[in-house]
């Protein structure tokens, strides 16, 4: 058969080097608009109600043009087409501009629980066996609907139809997609039980939370301060004596309640005591105790001293280096005896405590120059815990600071957040007074914010005025001459007025001549909590910053 015997409504031609060789009696106006189209690129098209299908030969590139006209609806649902619909999970139906169901795949099949092709959606209503018809619905309105829709079988589904016109713009087909909805309807059941059971763990974790909160308000993330934890968790087990050690402020009563906390003590109480706020004559009356008329103004009956109070618990001993050397040897005794003996009896009473002492002094150090008895410092120092300062575990600045703000929102009801550029200048301050400092100015900064953000700006001025103010009132003259040798400079008074005269002087020459008090307490030879104390108690007037 020659290529002019083929059918009138379909056509072949052959282009070669852009040129056609061969070519079906085809119109010429036809034939320039599939070659317009052609240069678009396209291996399949449609042209003037032509659809052209273009292969790659060896002679050239071969052109099968066949008028849409020709396609039946068998045509359209060629057996490709019917793999690969049949292939997909939702159910599919296609309608022809009709409404007539041209196709319907296996799963809408299964779905409905009908075979409905070849039948007309409007009669498959007016018969009961389904209560809309969504092509309908996009045949009428000639838009994309999505409807609920039943069938005869009381299952409900979810389906949504979609208009697919032809060139001209009119309604060729429309596209329906049926979903079931009972693995969604279990999906949701499994979302509300899981929202159940996140809400009871939700529940019991707060509760956890409180319980624990209770404990301790230790707050730590950085990898120093878990070590430390890790620590306390391991020791809090046994009833050693535990010494702590670190600068002022950076928690060490915190961890003392954690040790507790976690030990076989915990029932019982945990009494504090600080050995540098109460004086000599009245530390060695309330740690042991002492008997009727034992001294001047002594209680009648007598008293029970804090080791007898808290038998059977834990005892905390803070600044444990200012003890007395006195009191120190009858620490000793308790420490390796348990036992106390009151003032002005000669009874031995049994105890049971756990002893934890903590200080910021070195007291290895102060056992060298005779300040510390060496005895008792082993004795303490059977599980040393030294807690790193909050320069060395910045990590743990942003957890504390919101930490504080939600323990000032309860105190005060002030609810306060800081921005990020405004807490990444507090993680990046030294903190000389570690986490006590970092408590005060995070409440300072709350209470005198104006705004609900602090922002910071605000942080670096509280920041920069966190200066000591020291008064001096003596005149120029005095001053200069505080300034020259102070072994000479004349003291009058009793002993103690004396020495406080000179520790006075010197503290006052020591700040003249270093610009932080860091460094002057380092000259000093002392802590610099301890000069801070001095500084205050001395009422000097001094601007001295905490920075280096």
């Amino acid at each position: 058969m020659s290529i002019t015997e083929l059918h009138n409504a379909e056509h072949f031609f052959i282009m070669k080097n852009h040129e056609v060789i061969v070519k079906s009696e085809i119109q010429i106006e036809l034939l320039e608009k599939i070659l317009k189209e052609y240069c678009k690129g396209k291996g399949t098209f449609e042209a003037e109600g032509h659809f052209v299908h273009v292969l790659e030969t060896s002679n050239g590139n071969l052109f099968n043009v066949r008028s849409l006209k020709q396609f039946s609806d068998i045509d359209f649902m060629n057996p490709l087409s019917n793999k690969v619909l049949n292939s997909i999970s939702d159910g599919i139906t296609i309608c022809d501009c009709n409404g007539k169901i041209l196709f319907q795949n296996d799963i809408d099949i299964e779905i409905v629980g009908m075979n409905l092709m070849g039948r007309y959606a409007k009669d498959v209503i007016d018969e009961g066996l389904m209560s809309d018809s969504i092509s309908m619905k996009v045949i009428e309105s000639k838009e994309k609907v999505t409807i609920l829709q039943t069938f005869i079988n009381g299952k409900c589904f979810l389906v949504s139809g979609k208009p697919i016109f032809d060139e001209d713009g009119e309604l060729q087909y429309v596209v329906a997609i049926t979903r079931d909805m009972t693995q969604l309807k279990l999906l949701e059941q499994e979302v509300e039980k899981l929202e159940v059971q996140n809400e009871t763990f939700k529940n019991k974790l707060q509760a956890l939370h409180n319980k624990e909160s209770r404990k301790s308000s230790l707050i730590t993330v950085s990898p120093a301060m878990m070590q430390v934890v890790k620590r306390v968790m391991r020791v809090a087990e046994v009833d050693s004596t535990v010494l702590i050690g670190g600068e002022s402020g950076v928690g060490k009563e915190e961890i003392t309640k954690l040790i507790h906390a976690y030990s076989r003590r915990s029932h019982k109480q945990i009494l504090t005591i600080n050995c540098s706020t109460i004086p000599e004559t009245l530390l060695e009356s309330e740690l042991f105790g002492y008997e009727a008329g034992s001294f001047t103004g002594a209680v009648k009956g007598g008293k029970a001293g804090l080791f007898e109070i808290a038998s059977g618990g834990t005892v905390f001993l803070d600044e444990i280096g200012e003890m007395p050397l006195l009191l120190q040897a009858k620490l000793l005794r308790v420490l390796q005896e348990s036992e106390v003996q009151r003032i002005g009896s000669g009874k031995p009473i049994p105890i049971d405590v756990r002893i934890i002492a903590a200080t910021n002094r070195k007291l290895q150090e102060m056992v060298r120059e005779g300040g510390f008895r060496e005895d008792l410092y082993y004795r303490l120092n059977i599980i040393p815990i030294e807690i790193p300062p909050l320069r060395h575990r910045r990590k743990d600045i942003i957890p504390l600071v919101n930490h504080f703000l939600a323990l000032i929102g309860e105190k005060y009801g002030i609810h306060r957040t800081i921005e990020s550029s405004a807490m990444k200048i507090l993680e990046g301050y030294d903190w000389p007074g570690n986490v006590r400092q970092l408590k005060n100015m995070v409440e300072r900064i709350c209470l005198l914010a104006t705004q609900p953000e602090i922002t910071a700006n605000t942080v670096q001025q509280e920041l920069d005025s966190n200066l000591i103010i020291v008064r001096d009132t003596e005149n120029t003259a005095q001053q200069q001459n505080s300034q020259g040798n102070v072994a000479t400079t004349p003291f009058a008074g009793t002993l103690k007025e004396q020495v406080a005269a000179f520790e006075k002087q010197m503290i006052k020459q020591a700040l003249s001549e270093h610009p932080s008090i860091r460094q002057a307490a380092k000259a000093l030879g002392c802590d610099q909590s301890t000069l801070v104390r001095k500084i205050q108690k001395f009422q000097l007037t001094r601007h001295v910053s905490y920075k280096d």
